[in-house]
């Protein structure tokens, strides 16, 4: 089965094929920072540490909003500042089931 590991925690999760990574932490007791649960807020940011290519592709709704947290990133840190970062969005991301996933929470 594959896992989700919170690096800065030591944590490790299981996530069963295609479950949204936020649905997946919380029924094992790990909350992360949310708030709408559909993909157009944004506080549910995370940043992939390793495993990118074992992750569904976004949806058009999650392209949308982690563009602009891209913005916003570069807007206060520099412009390219989030050109490496990987960011996706818990409350929308899945697993495809190949492999472990290394997330951080993504702070703007």
């Amino acid at each position: 089965m594959p896992t989700v590991s919170i690096k800065s925690l030591n944590k490790q999760f299981e996530v069963n094929k295609n479950e949204i990574i936020y649905d997946a932490l919380e029924r094992q007791g790990h909350e992360l920072p949310h708030g709408c649960l559909a993909g157009s807020c944004g506080a549910c940011r995370i940043e992939i540490l390793e495993g990118a290519e074992n992750l569904e592709p976004a949806s058009s709704m999650e392209e949308n909003t982690i563009g602009a947290l891209k913005t916003n990133y570069e807007r206060l840190h520099g412009r390219g500042s989030a050109a490496n970062k990987i960011i996706r969005l818990a409350c929308r991301a899945k697993l495809n089931g190949d492999g472990d996933l290394v997330i951080e929470p993504f702070k703007i």
